[in-house]
Parts: C-alpha cells; structure tokens; sequence
C-alpha cells in the first residue's frame, strides 16, 4: 500500500543536500514527490511503500520532522500586515485550531502554518483566518504541500458546499496515471 509523509527541516536544504535526501529514500523505495521552502525551513512530500515505512524514516536525518500521514502546510499573507497580529494569535494563541502544530513567520508579511488534516481540516483554518481578517479583506494562501486526495476532496466540497465530493471526483487523481504513460 502507497501511502504518504510530509518531511520538515528546519532550515532551509541546498541543492546537494535534496539530492542526499531522495538518494537515501530512493534506497529505500520511497520517493519524493515534492519540494517546497516557506519560512525558513525545507518541506518534501515522500511516497513511501507501507511496508518500508520504517525503513525510510531511519533514511532521514534526525532533525527532520516525518509526519504520516502528511501534515498540511499553508502560508498566509494578509494584504495588511497590520492584521499579522490578531492573525498570529488566532492561528497560534491559547484558542487556536486542535490541529495547528506549529506557526512560524516567513520573514515578510505572512505566517506558515503546520497543521494535522485529521484533527483540524483545511476548511476550518481558512475559515478561521477569513473571520480574524474581516477587518483587514484580502489575503492570499497559497498551500506549501500539496493535501492527500481525500483532504483535498473534503476542503473543495466543504468550499463549494457540496458535501459529496469524494477523491473519485479529483480530476488530477485520473490524469496524473495517463500523464506518466504517456511520458514514457
């Protein structure tokens, strides 16, 4: 069974140093399907084959944080910065989202947020930053990781108010197998 990982390192990894990391998962079956740096620190989405889990968590540095399933990484920028503050709080604070695992700044006007898709979905955290920016309109987020079908399925039909989108219905899901076919 085919299953995904989200990796985080703090800090951000070179070239030579991503080449490292997909030869040492390549060796273990696993593959990196994604790269992506936002506030400081390096994020891969890993294919990972079931049965060698555990074979390519020990292929990783220590320092690098293995999340699986994937976590959900977003950045978000108010078009005020003005509103960081109250943004901060509400995605951070004392009352924020059960799933939010960690907010960082990416050094300008926007925040990364970590967040468990299981415990608090995508919809809910963007609800959250709609409501603290209702004073301050306009943000963009733009996601860090791409979300698990399924999670992504979930966050359209929650968006669209059509609660019986399923992942069958994720038109990437069909193309991504003919794309490689006809690459080959």
């Amino acid at each position: 069974m085919i299953r995904f990982a989200s990796v985080r390192y703090d800090g951000v990894l070179g070239p030579s140093e991503r080449d490292e990391t997909v030869r040492s998962l390549r060796s273990t079956g696993a593959d990196v399907t994604s790269w992506s740096v936002a506030g400081g620190r390096t994020y891969c989405r890993v294919r990972v084959n079931a049965a060698d889990e555990s074979a390519a968590r020990a292929a990783l540095p220590r320092a690098a944080r293995v999340d699986l399933p994937p976590l959900g990484v977003m950045r978000v920028e108010p078009f005020w910065p003005a509103a960081l503050p109250a943004l901060r709080h509400a995605l951070g604070g004392p009352g924020r989202p059960a799933g939010v695992v960690d907010l960082r700044s990416d050094g300008s006007a926007a925040l990364v947020v970590d967040f468990d898709c299981r415990r608090t979905a995508p919809d809910l955290i963007v609800a959250v930053i709609d409501a603290e920016l209702r004073a301050f309109p306009g943000r963009r987020i733009t996601p860090v990781l791409p979300f698990e079908d399924d999670v992504l399925a979930a966050f359209a039909g929650a968006l669209l108010s059509e609660p019986d989108v399923d992942a069958s219905r994720l038109i990437e899901t069909h193309l991504e197998p003919l794309l490689r076919a006809a690459r080959t």
